[in-house]
C-alpha cells in the first residue's frame, strides 16, 4: 500500500476545507494563504478538469448553466477570474515543505476524459508529491489512480450511509466519510482494517472534540480555531 503523507503526524491532522473560507472565499488563492497563516497542517480542495484538459480548482461541476467540462479554461476565466489552475495551486504550495494537500478528484462514475490518469500524473511529477493524497466519491476513479499511479494514496469519500467497505475492496489507505457517519465502533473497525479516518466538515468545537476522541486521524473544516480545539 501506498504511504499516507500525516503517517508521522501529530494527532488528529487538522486541514481546512477549502483553504479557510469562514476568512476568504473557499478554493482561493486567499483562502489557501489564510489557512497556511493559521497555523493548520494542510488543505483540503476539489479538483475539475476544462474541455481543454485543464485541471481547476473548484468545488461544483457547473459554473452558471455550464458543465466545467464543456468549458475551456479561458471561457471559465471570464466567468471565475479567480479561479486557480492545480498547477497555479502547486505552485503557491510548493515552499511550504510540511504543508499537507488532499485533492479531492471530482468525478462522475463512467467520465471518460482522462481527468483521474492527467491528476494521478500531475501530482507523481510534483516536487511536493509525498505530501499529497487524493481523495474521490468516484470508485472507478480511484481504481484508475491506483492502476496508473500505485504510489498514490488514496481516500474513499461518502455520506449519508456507510460504504467504508469500499476502501478495502479497491485497497485504498483512507476513508473519508461525512462526521455523522463516526462511531467508536467504526473507527476502530477501519483502523483494525488498516485504513486511515478523515472526516468533514467540523465547524464546531463540539464535534471537534467528539471525532478527535473516537481517534479520528484528519479533521477537515472551515473554521482554524475550531479545528484546533480537537487538540
Amino acid at each position: 500500500m501506498a504511504v499516507l503523507p500525516f503517517a508521522d503526524r501529530r494527532r488528529p491532522v487538522l486541514l481546512g476545507h477549502r483553504g479557510l473560507p469562514k476568512v476568504a472565499d473557499g478554493n482561493t488563492r486567499a483562502s489557501f494563504r489564510a489557512a497556511i497563516e493559521a497555523g493548520l497542517d494542510g488543505i483540503e480542495t476539489d479538483v475539475q478538469r476544462t474541455k481543454d484538459g485543464v485541471l481547476v480548482i473548484h468545488h461544483d461541476f457547473v459554473v452558471g448553466l455550464r458543465l466545467i467540462a464543456d468549458m475551456t479554461f479561458d471561457e471559465l476565466k471570464e466567468q471565475r477570474p479567480e479561479i486557480l489552475s492545480l498547477q497555479e495551486l502547486l505552485e503557491l504550495l510548493e515552499p511550504h515543505e510540511n504543508f499537507l494537500i488532499n485533492l479531492e478528484l471530482k468525478s462522475i462514475p463512467g467520465m471518460e476524459d482522462g481527468r483521474a490518469h492527467e491528476l494521478a500524473d500531475a501530482v507523481a511529477g510534483w516536487p511536493g508529491r509525498g505530501r499529497v493524497w487524493i481523495s474521490s466519491y468516484d470508485p472507478v476513479a480511484l481504481l484508475k489512480v491506483r492502476e496508473h499511479r500505485p504510489e498514490i494514496p488514496l481516500a474513499y469519500l461518502f455520506r449519508v450511509y456507510d460504504t467504508g467497505r469500499m476502501a478495502e475492496l479497491l485497497g485504498l489507505e483512507a476513508v473519508h466519510p461525512e462526521f455523522r457517519l463516526l462511531t467508536e465502533e467504526r473507527v476502530a473497525r477501519w483502523h483494525k482494517k488498516g485504513l486511515a479516518v478523515g472526516t468533514w466538515t467540523v465547524n464546531e468545537a463540539e464535534v471537534a472534540w467528539r471525532v478527535a476522541a473516537m481517534g479520528a486521524d484528519v479533521l477537515m473544516g472551515d473554521d482554524a480555531e475550531v479545528l484546533k480545539q480537537a487538540r
